[in-house]
């Protein structure tokens, strides 16, 4: 039958009385050799679990009783953690910034990493390509993945995320990064963490909020440990560079074969001269060679399936040492619907389809006299009619899989075999730990099954020529009583009786039942997938910005501001947004919501007003992954101003009270003019004068005029004189005009004014105009006009600015300053106020709050200036008490006078300077002196050199000293002195400047 697992036997009967008990006995051990799918069925034990597992080790192990292991074959193994810690590497000064972890993947060297798994995701391994810097050991190869290869938590430009370091078990020094980077006192990893002999792997993944939810899981696909062919060694009768006694010859595509690895298992492993695992100094006479060969053949031949030709078996999985041997070679054997047999302490292995007949037999060579036993159908406990394996599936994270059944339920075979079973459905459920390849599981559940059909099964005796026959060996039974015309039996068992007749226990067989064909017996598996790991990055959903204004209770617009929006979507726990300069792209200000499913937000912070900026958006997601930033969105914001109405209502109301007590200053000039004028109307003046003049053009609908009229009269109580002149322009209904007017007068009781002004108006509407109202002591200038430009020539392209903003407050007409910059010398910008609220309740008092926090209720009560950094200059110029001729003079002198009020103690400094020309008329001028004195004390002097009749000498003198402040008035004396020696000339002129900084 197909897939057996159990060792057939050759039995002595020096154990037992007759031949009777023997077939007896060897008839009921043809359980022994029941199928795999039978067993499956019967509930019958297939191989140990827990820590004898074999296959698959999906989770990392860690502790001190993790069991030594390595591979067979193609495999995969999360391996044992040896080592890990947190560091910060290279140029990241964060503590925690990488994990580091060591994990331990075979007890024996040589095996090759050929794929790898993150968070249950296949990965891409870059090989040598390392992206740390050091230098890798003897034995060790780098790889980068490119998968992890990102932004860091979405920003900057992609940098690796995740380094693998594979050793092979031959490397001879540690790993240099780990024992710079990793080695700490509390958990030391030094040079001489070497591993000598284990392969293993270094693994530093970057922390990345956006990337690892938690720590990283791995798993490795190894290509198992390179095993001995005998098959590949020409010395033993196969054909190549194998030699059993040299390990580095072994290894090629013998270590993914089952009669291969169960081969190397009963010659036993050992590293170093020391055993590991397998049968403990196995002679290789006692595995026939020709039998190995031909089995590994088997193996290789190939198979043609839905990709391609294929090895008939292949199989893979880590072994543990603490398993029994005969449970490591039962799962192997699964794999590959194979048998070991044991004669003498000589061990056969027979898998696959039946082997070629080895001997033949008829009725007349079965010796009639001895027991017979002939089983021609199953009991119903020994029956299957339907199979579904299991499996690890590569494509599919390496989890186990179901292979399909078969027969397929809705299928012609599927009903015939459940009505020779009663119509039951006896399904079997093997599960196949050691072959990851999706076809090989179904094409050993077809053969498993159509084997397990196959219920003949014969106990005979045959005479002493068959004594050679061994279990395993197959032969042709040609039986005339059975029908059988030379059909092929499997020896299962035999007992070699003294006589020298042998009891052979026979299962017929069919080399048919290993038939496959792919296209019609292959059913394509469709797995479930595995994780995307990490998944692709998400993009905000239509997010946008625009301009938004704050507006008060009065829906006076108060702030300029952003608005954003954002679509909602699950799995976010926030949005962050970033606001920059248009201009140079500087950042302005970043923040977040934390109120998703609001869809909207209004950023206010360092938002200034009529500037242009650009806003991007991204979300936040509730678990960690990739998220994208949006496109940056070109945002102008409205030009709202400070107005009275973000001031102290205290200061508001100062500010009114001024306002409104010259506009009654104003009220009564004007009020005054129109009561003269309308006096000098009224009645006759002492003398009155007047000038009227008048040009006009007319055609049709078009008309144009100038008119002036001069007026000039004096009344007993007042002089009054005024001026209009108006320009008007008119066709059909539309007007423009231009009026000048001024008006002067002056009253008996001593009052004056004055006014002019200037006004444009379209069709009767006085769209501009400018007024000037004076008095003795006051004026006032009343400009009203929708725009207000100056345009200073030939600077700003000659492009006119405009200063001033008009509104209004509350529906009170209001004024604020438009522009950058306040005053000229930049030394207060609107920009420097934020885009708060600022109030002052008593700013005459000396008291500054503020309710918006910007400020902070900032209260002062005084304040202290450091010396001199405010002076108020106290000047004095002359140009008196210039003298001339030879001799010791003095040519200047004054006294300056400091009034040194509030500033007793302090101290002052005073300044003085002079320019003087001296004229020598005197032939043999030899030297002068020329000496500056500020408070009795020489601050500067200068000497004229030699010098001829007629030579002027130009004498610059300058220096300052200090005084104390007494509180009261201080004078200080300030002289200029001449010296000269019988040399004469004339002192022709001197300015001098004095200076006093008070403060």
């Amino acid at each position: 039958m197909a897939i057996f697992t159990a060792i057939a036997t050759a039995i002595s009967t020096a154990f037992f009385a007759g031949s009777a008990i023997a077939t007896s006995l060897i008839a009921g051990g043809l359980a022994l050799a029941t199928s795999y799918a039978v067993r499956a069925l019967t509930g019958q034990p297939q191989q140990q679990s827990g820590a004898d597992a074999f296959g698959v080790q999906g989770k990392l192990a860690g502790g001190g009783d993790v069991p030594r292991s390595f591979g067979l074959g193609y495999h995969v193994t999360a391996g044992s953690l040896v080592y890990a810690n947190t560091h910060g590497a290279a140029s990241y000064d964060t503590p925690n910034a990488f994990l580091t972890q060591v994990i331990a993947l075979s007890d024996l060297p040589g095996e090759r990493l050929v794929g790898m798994w993150v968070n249950g995701a296949k990965v891409t391994l870059s090989e040598g390509d390392a992206d740390y810097t050091n230098s890798f050991p003897d034995g060790g190869i780098g790889y980068r993945v490119p998968e992890y290869i990102r932004p860091h938590n979405g920003e900057g430009s992609p940098t690796p995320h995740l380094f693998v370091k594979f050793y092979d078990g031959t490397q001879t020094v540690a790993d240099d990064f780990t024992v710079a980077t990793c080695n700490s006192a509390e958990r030391p990893y030094t040079s001489a963490h070497v591993g000598k002999g284990i392969c293993y792997a270094v693994v530093h993944a970057f922390n990345d909020e956006n990337l690892w939810s938690g720590f990283p899981t791995f798993k490795f696909e190894l290509s198992g440990v390179p095993l001995y062919d005998p098959s590949r060694d020409s010395t033993v009768g196969g054909s190549g560079a194998h030699r059993h006694g040299d390990p580095s010859t072994w290894g090629g595509d013998g270590d993914d074969y089952p009669a291969v690895q169960i081969y190397n298992l009963l010659r036993g492993f050992s590293y170093g001269g020391a055993w590991l695992y397998g049968l403990q100094n196995t002679a290789a006479a006692r595995l026939p060679v020709s039998n190995w060969i031909a089995q590994i053949d088997k193996c290789r031949s190939t198979v043609i399936g839905a990709s391609g030709p294929e090895p008939s078996y292949r199989t893979g999985g880590q072994i543990n040492v603490n398993a029994q041997l005969a449970n490591a070679i039962e799962a192997l054997l699964t794999g590959c619907q194979g048998r070991i047999s044991e004669i003498g302490g000589f061990y056969k292995i027979h898998l696959g389809a039946p082997d070629s007949p080895t001997f033949t037999f008829s009725d007349g060579d079965i010796l009639s006299t001895e027991t017979q036993v002939y089983r021609p159908f199953f009991s119903l406990a020994d029956s299957v009619n339907g199979i579904q394996a299991t499996y690890p599936d590569p494509a599919q994270g390496w989890n186990t899989a179901t292979a399909p059944p078969y027969p397929s339920p809705d299928s012609e075979l599927a009903e015939t075999l459940k009505a020779s079973d009663g119509s039951r459905q006896l399904m079997a459920d093997p599960a196949f730990d050691f072959v990851p390849y999706a076809e090989q599981a179904q094409r050993l559940q077809k053969s498993a099954l159509d084997e397990a059909q196959r219920a003949r099964t014969h106990t005979l005796s045959l005479p002493p020529a068959f004594w050679i026959v061994e279990p395993g060996d197959v032969g042709e039974w040609t039986s005339a009583r059975n029908g059988y015309d030379a059909k092929q039996f499997r020896v299962d068992a035999m007992v070699d009786r003294a006589n020298l007749d042998v009891i052979l226990s026979l299962t017929e067989v069919d080399p048919s039942d290993y038939d496959w064909d792919s296209d019609a017996d292959f059913t394509p598996v469709t797995g479930g997938g595995t994780i995307s790991n990490p998944p692709a990055p998400q993009p905000i959903d239509n997010f946008d910005a625009e301009k938004y204004t704050l507006v008060d209770a009065d829906g006076i617009g108060r702030r300029p501001a952003i608005l954003i929006s954002w679509g909602v979507q699950p799995g976010i726990s926030a949005v962050q947004f970033e606001v920059r300069l248009a201009s140079d792209g500087s950042s302005v200000t970043r923040g977040r919501s934390d109120r998703p499913t609001a869809g909207n937000q209004i950023i206010t912070t360092s938002i200034l007003p009529a500037t242009a900026y650009e806003v991007r958006g991204q979300y936040v997601p509730s678990s960690p992954r990739d998220m994208l930033w949006s496109d940056w969105i070109a945002v102008t914001t409205d030009d709202i101003r400070f107005s009275l109405a973000d001031f102290d209502a205290a200061l508001t109301a100062q500010v009114i009270t001024i306002r409104d007590a010259l506009q009654d200053k104003i009220d009564e000039a004007l009020n005054r003019i129109s009561s003269i004028a309308s006096d000098i109307a009224a009645r006759a003046p002492l003398d009155k004068q007047s000038v009227r003049s008048q040009l006009s053009a007319r055609s049709d609908a078009a008309f144009a005029e100038i008119a002036r009229v001069d007026l000039v009269a004096v009344t007993t109580e007042a002089a009054y004189a005024s001026f209009s002149t108006t320009a008007s322009a008119t066709w059909g209904s539309t007007t423009a005009f231009v009026e000048n007017s001024a008006t002067a007068i002056a009253t008996l009781d001593g009052y004056a004014a004055a006014s002019w002004g200037v006004s444009v108006g379209v069709d009767g509407v006085i769209t501009g105009s400018i007024r000037i109202d004076g008095g003795a002591s006051w004026s006032a200038v009343t400009i009203q006009a929708d725009k207000f430009q100056i345009q200073l020539t030939g600077y700003n392209g000659d492009a006119p600015l405009k200063p001033f903003t008009i509104g209004t407050v509350n529906g009170v007409p209001a004024i604020g300053i438009n522009g950058a910059n306040m005053y000229l010398d930049r030394s207060i910008f609107a920009s420097a106020i934020v885009a708060k609220s600022i109030t002052a309740g008593e700013i005459g008092a000396g008291v500054i709050t503020s309710d918006s926090g910007v400020i902070g209720a900032l209260a002062v009560k005084s304040l202290s200036i450091a010396d001199q950094a405010v002076t108020v200059p106290i000047v004095q110029t002359l140009t008196s008490n210039v003298v001339g001729g030879p001799g010791d003079r003095i040519y200047f002198f004054f006294n300056l006078s400091i009034d040194t009020t509030g500033l007793s103690g302090k101290t002052i400094p005073i300044y003085a300077s002079l320019v003087a020309q001296w004229e020598n008329d005197n032939v043999g001028f030899v030297d002068s002196v020329h000496q500056l004195y500020i408070n009795n004390a020489v601050v500067c002097g200068f000497h004229a050199g030699n010098g001829g009749s007629g030579s002027i000498a130009l004498v610059p003198l300058a220096g300052s000293t200090t005084i104390t402040g007494t509180g009261g008035t201080v004078t200080v004396p300030v002289k200029a002195l001449f010296q000269s020696g019988t040399a004469t000339g004339v002192l022709a002129g001197a300015t001098i400047f004095a200076m006093a900084a008070k403060r």
